[in-house]
């Protein structure tokens, strides 16, 4: 039989956005030459997911570059990253604005992709990681740890798995010339010319949509409804408010502290600092407080406030603001608040009833209608077959305010009884009922760090894994790095198949890097160099489990 030491564990990272990235470079920088790391994902290209794939040029990340960092203790390293892109790329790279730099999403993804590809080449974590194209279908306890399904019907036994599933389209209806998920390529194909367009929804999502609508030029009419009718302010030159203060009393209920921070923006005002400061400067204590309120004032903020909040925190950068504003001016972007009543098929569209906050009633025949209320977040009504088994199985439950999956403070999924999971973690946007503010980088970096120290030390503690999976691409379906380098190529991170096969296909000969000896001497060379470095993130990670054992 051979020893735990011997076969090392095997975790299993379900998803490869930014959350799922990130969790596997942090395992990966902790592996031991035994583990394998699989990361399963369904998309060919491994790191932007859906929010940093788009490539229009005013889609821009809404957080200055500098806060954009995917490390905590390296808060300069996104932005030397771009100070090493060539001269043209660095210069299209994002818009320059009084209120700082806010780079496109797609060069912000390529960041992600080039960070894998540094872990995997350079730090020695291709002999670690094992990519699968597929979809996870079923996570289920099984004899000596957790076994993993596949779409394609394939079974992997591993000791911990990380849900890092990212967000779901809102929608839910099936009507022709209703869109579901605005991002899907099709969403905005064949629109006729004049004819009316209606959004669902007036936040980010509603606002790339727009974005979107422009560069087709589309020149009909669009119109955005919402409860509130509220569009997210524009980012101005701000820095967190030193003046900032909250006292226990503040923190005591949602009402105390709606009152605190109304005062603190009014105490700005009087010494000529701009509201924005205020809310940069609440920002970092936004998790405590949401893990400090009652479970009623969680509801509460949710169904009362969260408009509010959200037009305030989650600001467009000033290029796209101006662009929304000019769109706005011409009449062609209308913004109305109030709720859709009704929505039923004809033969020339979809006609639209609603009712304003005022009462009044309105009609609108529209060729398309796009549900851009952001991602759904009621995991009992979502269509992931991963998700409906969970909850059907016990292993996980909603969180009461309907967020995500329920978790501990430390990222561990909390079954039907209660009882929080010693295997199952989750990252990202999943755990936002926990946490609240998990949606943006800075809030995911620090949080995919501690969850893969802790599915780690999970992994490590669990019963040994006895069933030895091969090592082959043709046994697992998995890709090795260490065999496939042309994987870790920058900007090539796909596992590409062929069309209508389901199985993943071999590189041919001439597709397939050779790791060459002279190749390792350099990596070894390069890993040598980054060796002060890896030994700060290694005193880190102790002192992270430390804090865990206690």
């Amino acid at each position: 039989m051979t020893s735990k030491s011997d076969q090392g564990v095997r975790i299993a990272v379900i998803g490869a956005g930014v959350s799922g990235v990130l969790t596997a470079i942090h395992l990966l920088w902790r592996c031991r030459r035994e583990d394998r790391v699989y990361l399963v994902e369904k998309r060919a290209s491994l790191g932007p997911g859906v929010g940093y794939a788009t490539r229009h040029p005013l889609h821009l990340v809404n957080i200055r570059a500098e806060n954009m960092s995917a490390f905590a203790d390296e808060p300069d390293h996104f932005v030397k990253w771009l100070g090493r892109l060539p001269e043209r790329e660095r210069a299209n790279a994002g818009c320059k604005t009084l209120a700082g730099l806010f780079v496109r999403r797609e060069i912000y993804g390529r960041y992600i992709q080039e960070l894998l590809h540094d872990t995997i080449t350079r730090q020695g974590g291709a002999q670690n990681l094992f990519i699968v194209i597929d979809t996870a279908t079923a996570l289920a306890q099984g004899g000596r740890g957790l076994l993993l399904e596949t779409e394609v019907g394939r079974t992997y036994e591993v000791d911990a798995a990380v849900l890092a599933i990212g967000n779901f389209p809102p929608g839910d209806q099936n009507l022709p010339g209703y869109i579901n998920n605005p991002w899907a390529e099709d969403a905005l194909d064949g629109l006729h010319p004049g004819l009316p367009v209606v959004l669902i929804g007036t936040g980010l999502t509603a606002v790339d949509t727009i974005l979107m609508l422009q560069e087709r030029g589309f020149d009909g009419p669009i119109y955005a409804f919402s409860r509130h009718g509220l569009l997210p302010q524009a980012h101005a030159p701000a820095s967190p408010w030193s003046g900032f203060r909250l006292d226990a009393d503040d923190r005591r209920s949602l009402v105390s502290l709606t009152r605190a921070v109304r005062r603190e923006v009014q105490r700005a005002a009087a010494v000529g600092v701009d509201w924005r400061c205020v809310v940069d400067a609440l920002r970092p204590e936004v998790q405590h407080l949401w893990t400090e309120f009652s479970m009623d004032d969680r509801r509460r903020f949710v169904h009362h406030l969260r408009p509010y909040w959200d037009v305030h925190r989650h600001r467009m950068a000033p290029p796209v603001a101006e662009a929304v504003a000019a769109m706005r001016k011409t009449g062609q972007l209308q913004v109305a608040s109030g709720r859709i009543s009704s929505i039923e098929p004809g033969q020339k569209g979809l006609h639209l009833r609603w009712r304003s906050r005022s009462r009044a009633e309105g009609e609108i025949l529209a060729q398309r209608v796009v549900d851009c209320r952001g991602p759904g977040t009621d995991y009992a009504r979502l269509p992931s077959p991963l998700t409906r088994q969970m909850l059907a199985d016990g292993l996980a439950r909603p969180d009461p305010c309907r967020l995500g999956l329920e978790t501990t403070p430390l990222g561990a999924l909390v079954g039907r009884n209660g009882v929080p999971s010693s295997a199952i973690f989750g990252v990202g946007p999943v755990t936002r009922g926990t946490f609240w503010e998990i949606t943006s980088v800075p809030d995911i970096r620090e949080h995919a760090e501690a969850v893969a120290v802790r599915a780690l030390a999970a992994a490590r503690a669990s019963r040994p894994f006895r069933i030895a999976a091969a090592a082959s691409f043709g046994s697992d379906n998995a890709y090795s790095l260490g065999a496939f380098a042309r994987l870790a190529k920058p900007g090539v991170l796909a596992a590409e198949t062929r069309a209508g096969s389901a199985k993943p296909t071999m590189p041919t000969a001439k597709e397939i890097t050779p790791w060459t000896d002279a190749g390792f001497e350099r990596a070894i060379a390069e890993r040598r160099a980054e060796a002060n470095r890896r030994a700060q993130r290694r005193a880190s990670m102790a002192e992270l489990q430390r804090k865990s054992a206690r």
